[in-house]
């Protein structure tokens, strides 16, 4: 019987825990997005949500690479933008005089915030190549609004 009420406890306690998890991600999210009308009122708890809703609302939309990084800094100026890396990463900068050579890039990087999906959302503020990494296999977009 106590391993029953244990278990049931148990099940309750990370129930209660996954809800606040995803309530405090729903509104980290929201205030990340506050500041781009296109996003503001899409309903976006995870990186794959603001991916899925950025695809149908960005202006335009650019697969990033080291060769096109260059291009589509110059691109972003002026806009708000956006980086999604897979579904585990997010930067967004809206300055792109405030930079940084990164010779990885191979462009000057600007300075921006975002987050870093972990076990939770963790704030980052930092020049984008620092936050995005090096140029891989993983999928960068860059969302343009």
């Amino acid at each position: 019987m106590k391993n029953i009420t244990a278990a049931i406890f148990a099940i309750l306690v990370l129930s209660v825990t996954y809800s606040k998890a995803q309530g405090s991600a729903a509104e980290t999210m929201k205030q990340f997005l506050k500041d781009i009308p296109a996003l503001a009122s899409e309903k976006i708890t995870t990186i794959g949500d603001l991916s899925a809703a950025s695809k149908t609302k960005a202006s335009k939309t650019i697969d990033l690479s080291k060769e096109n990084m260059a291009e589509a800094l110059k691109e972003a100026q002026g806009k708000t933008c956006i980086i999604v890396v897979e579904n585990h990463t997010i930067v967004k900068f809206n300055d792109v005089k405030k930079c940084n050579f990164s010779g990885s890039w191979g462009a000057c990087m600007p300075y921006g915030e975002g987050y870093i999906q972990n076990v939770s959302l963790k704030s980052v503020n930092d020049y984008i190549n620092n936050i995005i990494g090096k140029p891989d296999t993983q999928k960068r977009v860059l969302f343009l609004f």
